[in-house]
């Protein structure tokens, strides 16, 4: 039902209309090139696909309020979008999950919880803790395993999760703490963490005030809602938002 209203509202909006201007999202690092996936998939069925400024929660929250000219704002957290809210960026009732994340210990030889328990590692990447949600994810996973003074002169610390990442895939790093959303479909040297060892990764995303198509916004968001846009993002690895809401 869903999938038809979407497909309706589509042809209301483009059918005899003038090309409108892309959505200009920003997205953070982690949900970038899930958000490319969709946006591409978007556009064969006759939308106009998303501009899409990357960067971390932190950075792009810090952008947003100095009036960067974004319609969307794709956070990997709740605390920023809400904040948002509350200072009047964002409009009434467009502040929701959309995905959570998981983190991961990449990569791992046999026993992920007994290699990191053992930290044998001379540099291992996280994100910033301060920037990114991942980070603060993996600073509860290394405070869990009592890591915290380890780690401390190990890390190698990313802007972003996906700066975290390039440390390790360019083996500046020996390990990290990473997203689930960056191991390809086809790895197995990966160990995800348990939900228990860290404060979810909620993540969320807003329409902001300055959103000068509305109705292109609501027609892309009515768009993440059908069955192939949920089955992209959980192939990506995430799990899909739960009834908690907003909050």
């Amino acid at each position: 039902m869903l999938n038809r209203l979407f497909g309706l509202l589509l042809i209301c909006m483009w059918s005899g209309a003038a090309v409108a201007a892309p959505l200009r999202i920003a997205v953070a690092a982690n949900f970038a090139p899930t958000l490319e996936k969709l946006a591409a998939h978007y556009a064969t069925l006759g939308g106009v696909s998303p501009e899409l400024v990357r960067g971390s929660s932190g950075k792009l929250y810090a952008q947003i309020r100095q009036g960067a000219p974004f319609d969307m704002f794709f956070s990997a957290d709740i605390a920023r979008p809400k904040a948002l809210e509350e200072s009047g960026f964002v409009i009434d009732g467009s502040r929701q999950d959309y995905a959570r994340g998981r983190l991961v210990l990449w990569p791992v030889n046999k026993d992920g919880q007994r290699e990191l328990a053992a930290f044998h590692y001379s540099r291992f990447a996280i994100a910033n803790p301060r920037l990114a949600p991942y980070g603060r994810a993996a600073q509860d996973v290394l405070r869990h395993f009592k890591l915290e003074k380890a780690a401390a002169k190990r890390l190698v610390v990313g802007e972003n999760i996906a700066q975290a990442y390039q440390f390790v895939h360019s083996k500046n790093a020996d390990a990290g703490l990473l997203a689930r959303a960056q191991m390809p479909p086809s790895s197995t040297d990966y160990w995800l963490i348990s939900d228990d060892w860290h404060r979810p990764i909620r993540q969320q995303r807003v329409v902001l005030t300055r959103c000068d198509d509305i109705e292109a916004a609501r027609a892309f968001l009515m768009f993440l809602q059908t069955d192939v846009a949920k089955q992209i993002i959980r192939n990506d690895g995430y799990q899909l938002p739960t009834l908690e809401g907003a909050e």
